[in-house]
């Protein structure tokens, strides 16, 4: 490589270093994405440290948003007041009486703004459940989660709303929020006191977005279609064979995707929730992490969420930091970053890669997108193998070939080609792979 194709590397990657998002976000012109202040299309590389709040000190939260910071995470996905009856590092509760949501506890949510403003002064958003309802009896709402009813519902529609607009209230001064209604859960008997709580909030603070976290292999949309206040959907699951969610068969992330993208009318959606990152056995790889990240982004979403054992904000949280997957997507982010992600099409017909994808509903298939202009194809490829590509979507008769090592951000060159309409390709080795073609 010469010198100059070095200097242009340093300063493409210096420049997406410090990129720095303007909140709040909106959804833009195009209902695909979500942009910032600046028009800037906001990429959504998540970190789920759903205990943020609650476990840990200010030093170790400054410690932990650097570190995200850092490494190109751009949301951090969290809860506001945890699970039923928690209580936070500094042992204050959301709550002076847990299952009474008038009777708030305002220390604690001094700590909660506090840790707010460290993330907006580092630019980086923060996605808060208010209420997380619980897939399993351990939150606040959910269907026969709490006795014969879910504290939501004892509360009440009115209480649920006052809730509601105290946080808008209290944190409409910030930009960088979104906030996600639900939690790992769909609404059942809590729909009317769900309702009224995002209601509540977007009353106080209609500058800020809303979501909404369904149980896996539901989207926001499956569960709230027609809503006045969802703004970005989530979509949430695992994959086929994964046999520890309430859905024993469910859907691989690019069925759900492509599900969401035809749906109308569009909005913009993330991968809110996956397999974690050493959890689940040897499922929770780094390799699985990446697939979910790239499906994503490669099947119309807008980003991903990482999860890992770092959720709990326990004993080794700090080491959790360092786990491969989770540092493998700042190049997710950075490559992502470098090109224009919101003018790619998805392949939801399988008419970019014509043979060797592999097979459809499974967790090693291979997905593509190309640029809306015809300026490049993008696929992943989440194992070894040889393959096609259908190259008649790129425009120009010469094409120039690379790849892109997902793992460590690397670029390898991989020839020059005359646009004949089909190439075939075998990766490197056996590990995940990107595959770019473009004009030349």
């Amino acid at each position: 490589m010469n010198k100059l194709l070095i200097t242009a590397g340093v300063c493409l990657l210096s420049l997406i270093s410090a990129a720095q998002y303007s909140f709040p976000l909106k959804v833009g012109d195009n209902p695909r994405y979500l942009v910032d202040q600046k028009g800037e299309p906001f990429f959504y590389n998540g970190d789920t440290g759903w205990m943020l709040f609650l476990r840990l000190t200010k030093d170790e939260t400054k410690y932990y948003l650097a570190d995200r910071k850092r490494k190109h995470f751009t949301a951090i996905q969290t809860m506001l007041t945890g699970f039923a009856t928690f209580k936070d590092a500094i042992r204050e509760k959301p709550f002076r009486d847990s299952t009474d949501l008038a009777s708030i506890n305002e220390s604690y949510f001094d700590h909660v703004e506090w840790v707010v403003q460290q993330a907006d002064s580092m630019g980086l958003l923060m996605s808060i459940a208010p209420l997380w309802a619980g897939c399993c009896g351990e939150g606040f709402g959910g269907k026969g989660a709490v006795g014969p009813r879910s504290i939501l519902s004892d509360n009440g529609p009115q209480k649920c709303r006052a809730f509601g607009e105290y946080i808008g209230k209290r944190f409409a001064k910030y930009n960088n929020i979104v906030w996600i209604m639900g939690g790992d859960i769909d609404p059942f008997e809590d729909r009317e006191v769900m309702n009224e709580l995002a209601l509540g909030i977007k009353s106080q603070a209609p500058h800020h977005l809303l979501t909404y976290h369904a149980s896996s292999s539901h989207s926001s949309t499956d569960v709230w279609p027609d809503t006045s206040w969802l703004d970005v959907v989530m979509t949430y699951t695992y994959f086929r064979g994964f046999n520890k969610a309430w859905n024993k068969n469910q859907p691989d992330v690019y069925e759900v995707n492509y599900k969401e993208y035809a749906k109308q009318p569009v909005k913009p959606f993330f991968l809110g929730e996956s397999t974690y990152e050493g959890e689940h056995d040897a499922w929770g790889s780094p390799v699985q992490v990446r697939k979910q990240a790239y499906w994503s982004v490669l099947t119309g979403g807008i980003g991903n969420a990482y999860g890992s054992p770092l959720w709990r904000m326990d004993g080794d949280w700090k080491r959790q930091l360092e786990l491969p997957g989770g540092n493998s997507l700042q190049y997710f982010y950075e490559f992502f970053r470098s090109r224009k992600w919101f003018e790619l099409l998805p392949d939801s017909t399988s008419s970019i890669i014509t043979s060797g994808a592999g097979k459809f509903a499974g967790n090693d298939y291979a997905v593509a997108a190309k640029h809306r202009e015809g300026k490049y194809i993008i696929a992943y490829i989440p194992s070894g193998r040889t393959f096609t590509i259908n190259t008649s979507g790129i425009r120009g008769s010469k094409l120039k070939a690379s790849w892109y090592d997902p793992a460590n951000g690397k670029t390898t060159f991989a020839g020059k080609y005359r646009n004949k309409g089909e190439l075939s390709f075998t990766t490197p080795d056996a590990n995940d792979w990107v595959l770019i073609i473009e004009s030349h």
